[in-house]
C-alpha cells in the first residue's frame, strides 16, 4: 500500500484513505502525472489524480465541451441558458448593437474548468471586451482554440451542484461566490488575507483561496470599492459573481432542500451523456420549486472534497462510494435516450 502523502481532506487523499480502509492496493505509476493503479481481487482501475476510470473518453469529451453539451441539452429540451459560440470580437460587438446579444451575459472558455476566465453578469461593452480578452489569455495558456469563447445569457438565482453516481444523486450543495464578512476594522485585503491564511484553505483543500483576477477586480470596481476599504461590521461583501469553490467560493450542503424533480433530471442528464460519475451544475431561483432554472455545466471530473468537507452542512463520504463503483458493476445500465 502506498504511503498517503496527502491531507485526508483533499480528493486524492480521501481516495487513498478509502482504499486503505477497504483493502484496496494502490500502486503509484507516475507521481508527476498523478497516475495510480487501484487493485482489488484481481481487478485493476486506473486513477489519475482524483479521477477514476469510470467514464468513457468520448463521454468526457462531449460533456466537457460546453458547445457540444449545449447542443445535446437542447436536443433533449433541457433548460439551459441561451448561448453563442463565437470567435470574432468585432462580430460579437455587432451582435450586441443589433440586440441579438442582450446584457447581462456570461463569458467563459469553451473547454474551461474550475471557473477560470469566467466572467458573470456583464452589463456593458467595456466589460465584455475585457472578459473576452481573459478567455483569449486562458486559451493561450491551455493551448486551446485561441479565438473561441462562449457567451451565455445570465440566469438569476443561486448556484447548485448535484453529485451523481450510477443513477443516483449522492448529495447536493449550494455554492456561494467568494465573500468577506466585515468587522468594522479590517480592510477587504486584510479580510481576504485572514481568510486565505486560515487552516483548511489551500489549492489542495476543500476551501480554496480567494483569487484576485479580472472577475474579482471588476466586481470591486462595480461596487465602487477598493481593497483598502474597511468593511462595516456584519456586512457581507461578495467579491465575484461566479460561485466556483476553486476561486474562493464556499459550499453549503443542502440535499434535503432539493426538489426531487431536480434529482430525477440530474440522473437523466448523466444517462444522456453516458456518465457514471459526474456533477450537474444549475442555477435555480428556488431549489425547493422545480421552476425558473437552467443547467450551466456537466462536470465529468468533479472535485468531490467540497462534499466530503462542506463549508457548512452534512458531509458525504464520496471516496467510499467511488471505491464501490470502481470495483463493482454499475447499479444500472446507462442507455442513450
Amino acid at each position: 500500500m502506498e504511503k498517503i502523502p496527502y491531507s485526508k481532506f483533499n480528493c486524492t487523499g480521501a481516495l487513498l484513505s478509502a482504499a486503505e480502509k477497504n483493502g484496496v492496493d494502490v500502486e503509484l505509476v507516475d507521481k508527476a502525472r498523478g497516475l495510480r493503479i487501484f487493485s482489488k481481487k484481481g481487478k485493476n482501475v486506473y486513477v489519475k489524480w482524483h479521477v477514476p476510470d469510470l467514464n468513457s473518453h468520448v463521454s468526457c469529451t462531449v460533456s466537457g465541451n460546453k458547445a457540444l453539451a449545449k447542443l445535446i441539452l437542447n436536443k433533449h429540451k433541457i433548460p439551459n441558458p441561451k448561448g453563442w459560440i463565437l470567435k470574432n470580437m468585432r462580430k460579437t460587438l455587432q451582435m450586441v448593437d443589433q440586440k441579438i446579444i442582450k446584457f447581462p451575459v456570461v463569458v467563459k472558455p469553451i473547454d474551461g474548468s474550475q471557473g477560470h476566465a469566467v466572467t458573470v453578469g456583464i452589463k456593458d461593452k467595456e466589460c465584455l471586451i475585457g472578459a473576452i480578452k481573459e478567455v483569449y489569455k486562458y486559451n493561450r495558456r491551455k493551448k486551446g482554440r485561441p479565438n473561441s469563447f462562449l457567451i451565455e445569457e445570465y440566469l438569476f438565482g443561486c448556484d447548485y451542484r448535484l453529485l451523481v453516481m450510477d443513477g443516483k444523486v449522492l448529495t447536493s450543495l449550494r455554492r456561494e461566490p467568494a465573500y468577506v464578512d466585515g468587522d468594522g476594522k479590517q480592510t477587504i485585503r486584510q479580510l481576504i488575507d485572514e481568510y486565505n491564511d486560515q487552516p483548511g484553505v489551500g489549492k489542495d483543500q476543500p476551501l480554496c483561496p480567494i483569487v484576485n483576477d479580472f472577475e474579482f477586480r471588476r466586481n470591486l470596481r462595480e461596487k465602487k470599492l477598493t481593497e483598502d476599504n474597511v468593511v462595516v461590521k456584519d456586512d457581507k461583501v461578495f467579491l465575484r459573481q461566479n460561485a466556483n469553490v476553486s476561486t474562493g467560493g464556499r459550499s453549503f450542503e443542502c440535499d434535503s432542500e432539493v426538489n426531487p424533480k431536480y434529482k430525477k433530471l440530474a440522473v437523466e442528464i448523466a444517462e444522456i451523456f453516458q456518465l457514471r460519475f459526474c456533477a450537474i451544475d444549475l442555477i435555480a431561483s428556488d431549489i425547493k420549486k422545480f421552476e425558473k432554472f437552467g443547467i450551466i455545466e456537466i462536470n465529468y471530473m468533479p472535485g468531490f472534497d467540497i462534499h466530503e468537507v462542506p463549508y457548512r452542512g452534512k458531509p458525504f463520504h464520496v471516496a467510499e462510494s467511488l471505491m464501490n463503483a470502481m470495483f463493482n458493476s454499475p447499479s444500472k445500465i446507462l442507455k442513450i435516450k
